[in-house]
């Protein structure tokens, strides 16, 4: 065999590799600050990579390739071939799609049967669009020194743009990897603020799975049955956030069909598996279909439209207040139930969350809590300004729980988001709508620190503060859609500063706008649905609370919260 002469970057770039001194870095990979496969030491120049965690899960240069360069075509065909000229390196795309499975795949949709796809991918059988899609997605968090110098936030607009190509001109209209597209990229565009594209994409995945007529007509293959079960369930979960958030009819409305398998067993499943493989009658003895991650999520998801809608109608003035809190019991109750249904294994407790993680359901299991005490802190808010402002006799016994119970689901969301993100493997960067959850607890940690008496839980909410604006700083690197979520923090820490009134906290159109429409931003809450407040209008609260506020205006927190603009 041949010595190789060129190191793999000159080779891709089709540049002549000049090595001063064999074992040396090149000439090239030394300009650019590349890591030279040639070089018998490293090069001593610093990739920067985004994230330490992640630095095991993609190689620090591209494989050797072979005679004939191997990588995934990008054009429009509508399946991805193995060789091609300019395209990514094959071993580039393998990693990132790898990455994607990882980091974002079951945790913010459930579109594949992780298996099966790498495997088609890795033939060449997989539609183009698809595998770019997940490149759009994942390339922001390779440490790869492919993308060296592209910012990780300007990594995805290239290959969205590639994916959209390839996916408008595929051959099919419809069928099960248009739907899978559809929702995929519908995400893409969602991350990157095309808001349009992805309401025309979302609107197709959902026709689409009306036009397939799922979940009743199904393949006989098991594997595929199982990918129809999951394609439609979420896209009525699709369908469901993206209507409550919006406030349009939705069109996936009955719920009644088989839910997602267990993902241990639907992960374990095999191509070639018999049709008889987990018959029916199988998963019904093993309550397959009640005691998955997914399964659970979804009574949650029927919850938070009912939350949403309750605090429109609070601003709308559509039901009267009495009703408001009969509403407000029964929402209670049904969290309650639901707690109290989940399966022991899907608690959570020290040992569940270890066994998850070590199945590769780590981050999975952190989603179903996230999302469960999420629903709370959104139900309770109303509350903030109710249950701390009543003396005496006059003294509202409810609203005082349930402002505490908005308080208290407040801090579990904080701690397990930090908690997850400080585990090795176990980063929250599924999604950025996780920003929005963290400047929503922050807000009510903010009004712990404005008007609590109690020196623990300020020191408690001042901790839990700082710690999600630290994730927060964290998710911003990768996500351009978490500008959203700190320009809302930004005026609420803003009006805070301002007048820290407790009608900060009032159930009105602005806060609705803050609560539920994370995709857009937020004006100065006075300017833009009142009059505004007068800046020399004293800080009002606890004589504590007020001290500790402008100590925190001053503070690191504080010079943080400014640089981030």
């Amino acid at each position: 065999m041949r010595a190789t002469s060129s190191c793999t970057a000159c080779r891709l770039r089709k540049k002549k590799c000049i090595i001063p001194e064999w074992g040396q870095s090149c000439k090239l990979c030394v300009s650019r600050r590349l890591e030279c496969n040639l070089a018998k030491v490293p090069s001593g120049s610093d990739r920067g990579a985004p994230l330490d965690h992640l630095d095991g899960l993609i190689p620090s240069c591209p494989g050797e390739p072979s005679a004939e360069p191997s990588s995934t075509l990008l054009d429009g065909t509508g399946v991805s071939s193995r060789v091609t000229q300019d395209g990514l390196p094959a071993t580039v795309c393998d990693d990132l799609v790898d990455l994607y499975f990882d980091l974002i795949h079951d945790k913010q949709h459930i579109l594949f049967h992780r298996d099966s796809f790498i495997a088609d991918q890795r033939a060449g059988r997989a539609p183009s669009f698809l595998v770019l899609g997940m490149i759009a997605l994942a390339a922001r968090f390779s440490s790869n020194p492919y993308f060296q110098n592209t910012r990780p936030w300007d990594r995805a607009k290239s290959w969205y743009q590639k994916a959209m190509s390839a996916f408008n001109s595929r051959s099919v209209l419809i069928d099960i990897p248009s739907l899978q597209g559809s929702v995929l990229l519908g995400f893409v565009a969602f991350v990157e603020g095309d808001n349009d594209q992805d309401a025309l994409l979302s609107a197709q995945a959902i026709c689409m799975v009306q036009m397939l007529r799922l979940p009743v007509c199904l393949s006989s293959d098991p594997i595929q049955r199982e990918v129809e079960i999951r394609l439609f369930w979420q896209c009525w979960m699709m369908d469901a956030w993206h209507t409550s958030r919006l406030q349009l009819p939705r069109r996936l409305n009955d719920s009644n069909f088989k839910r997602p398998l267990e993902e241990c067993a639907f992960n374990a499943m095999q191509p070639g598996d018999p049709a008889s493989h987990l018959s029916e009658a199988d998963i019904e003895s093993l309550g397959l279909r009640k005691s998955g991650l997914w399964s659970s999520m979804l009574a949650l998801t029927e919850i938070h439209n009912q939350v949403v809608l309750l605090n429109d109608q609070i601003v709308q003035k559509s039901i009267p207040y009495p009703a408001v809190r009969r509403r407000v019991a029964e929402l209670s109750i049904k969290l309650d139930l639901w707690l109290g249904d989940l399966p022991s294994h899907l608690l959570n407790t020290v040992d569940n969350r270890e066994s998850h993680a070590k199945s590769g359901l780590g981050r999975e299991f952190a989603i179903l809590h996230l999302l469960y005490h999420h629903q709370a802190q959104l139900l309770y808010y109303q509350f903030l300004n109710k249950g701390s402002t009543s003396t005496g006799a006059d003294i509202d016994h409810e609203a005082v729980q349930y402002a505490g119970q908005c308080k208290a689901h407040a801090a579990a969301l904080s701690k397990i988001m930090w908690d997850t993100n400080s585990t090795p493997g176990m980063e929250c960067l599924w999604s950025p709508v996780n920003g929005h959850l963290l400047v929503v607890s922050s807000s009510i940690h903010l009004h712990t620190l404005l008007f609590s008496n109690d020196d623990t839980e300020i020191t408690k909410a001042r901790m839990l503060l700082e710690q999600n604006f630290i994730i927060l700083l964290h998710l911003q690197k990768y996500w351009p859609f978490i500008e959203f979520s700190m320009s809302r923090l930004r005026a609420f820490h803003q009006v805070c500063q301002m007048n820290a009134t407790e009608k900060n906290f009032d159930m009105d159109r602005w806060m609705i706008k803050f609560l539920n429409r994370y995709g857009s931003r937020v004006q100065d809450r006075y300017s833009e649905f009142g009059p505004d407040l007068d800046e020399s209008d004293p800080i009002v609260g606890t004589p504590a609370a007020a001290a500790l506020w402008k100590e925190i205006s001053g503070s690191e927190f504080r010079q943080l919260l400014t640089e981030s603009q």
